[in-house]
């Protein structure tokens, strides 16, 4: 298409027109690193990495090589992140970079809009979306409260989405995009020392979720998850109320489950050690209990099938069949 120039698709390298055309250069991964221009994505890629772990992207688009250095280094980028095989990581990176792609699409032409969301699946029938498809989007925007299925105008199943949210939504379609596995089986050797490096380079210096009383082998997915997003300081209400009850479901004290939760970077541990009292029923006559399979996956929030009702059956059926092996 026509308004598919280069500029376009170094803006969006996330879309299929972007893989068209690296695939156009008939290139290796080992003939980019030698290439008398092309060799400089493989740094400008790893500097990406390291921009958007710091919260933003920066990219040149002045001219047509740098815009083929812009394409080039996301695909690098991609590689780099997916060898960490490290999901605060990838969440960061995928995260920087939709917020990056946002501030384009922002200003973007209508025609232009309309093949992205093409793209990517993003379904949205006029101002009204299947709330399945909400809820996946919306799943790390429920912090506000006007993001939650309760506070939405719903009927037939769909959800009234107003002109300036589907520009948001767009970009969490994005970023769950970026965050899709890629193959990096058959990669230069160098390519690997490279992401090893970028691996110990995350914001602030993360600190690994260290629970004595807990085997983290036998936590369920959906838990592993929101743990993630917690590490990387993009967790919604409904992911830190399930942390929170079920952890104290599991019996820990208050004290074991604010030090989980302190390695999110926008930790307050007056808030959240109140918030989890709270929760364990130490401030109030209610102590409330972690949400069922089905109340998670009505949130979005459940990755796998695990043929059970509750996480906390998950956990403690995995300690019995550790305990009999």
């Amino acid at each position: 298409m026509e308004e598919f120039n280069l500029e376009t698709i170094a803006k969006y390298p996330f879309l299929k027109e972007a893989k068209d055309y690296v695939s156009s250069l008939n290139l290796t991964l080992g003939e980019i690193q030698n290439h008398p221009v092309y060799s400089s994505a493989v740094e400008i890629g790893r500097q990406r990495v390291l921009d958007a772990l710091n919260g933003k992207i920066a990219i040149d688009l002045s001219d047509k090589i740098s815009q083929e250095l812009a394409i080039l280094s996301y695909v690098m980028a991609r590689i780099f992140v997916n060898l960490t095989a490290n999901r605060r990581v990838i969440f960061r990176y995928a995260a920087a970079e939709a917020r990056n792609a946002y501030e384009f699409l922002r200003n973007e032409q209508d025609d232009v809009l309309q093949v992205i969301k093409e793209d990517i699946n993003f379904r949205l029938d006029g101002n009204r979306m299947d709330f399945t498809h909400y809820l996946k989007l919306s799943k790390n925007l429920t912090a506000d409260p006007r993001w939650r299925l309760v506070n939405r105008i719903m009927s037939s199943g769909k959800v009234e989405i107003k002109k300036y949210e589907s520009l948001v939504l767009l970009r969490e379609a994005i970023k769950l995009k970026i965050m899709e596995p890629i193959d990096v089986k058959n990669v230069p050797e160098n390519f690997r020392t490279i992401a090893k490096q970028l691996k110990t380079v995350t914001i602030g210096a993360p600190r690994e979720i260290k629970i004595k009383e807990v085997n983290k082998g036998a936590i369920p997915p959906c838990i592993s998850e929101m743990l993630n997003s917690l590490e990387a300081g993009e967790i919604s209400h409904n992911r830190m109320f399930i942390l929170g009850t079920f952890f104290i479901g599991l019996g820990l004290r208050v004290d074991d489950v604010v030090r989980i939760f302190s390695v999110s970077p926008k930790f307050n541990e007056e808030r959240s050690r109140y918030q989890i009292e709270f929760l364990a029923g130490e401030k109030g006559r209610t102590r409330y209990s972690c949400p069922t399979c089905a109340k998670i996956k009505s949130y979005g929030l459940c990755i796998s099938e695990c043929g059970v009702k509750h996480p906390l059956q998950y956990y403690r059926d995995n300690i019995k069949g550790m305990k009999s092996k």
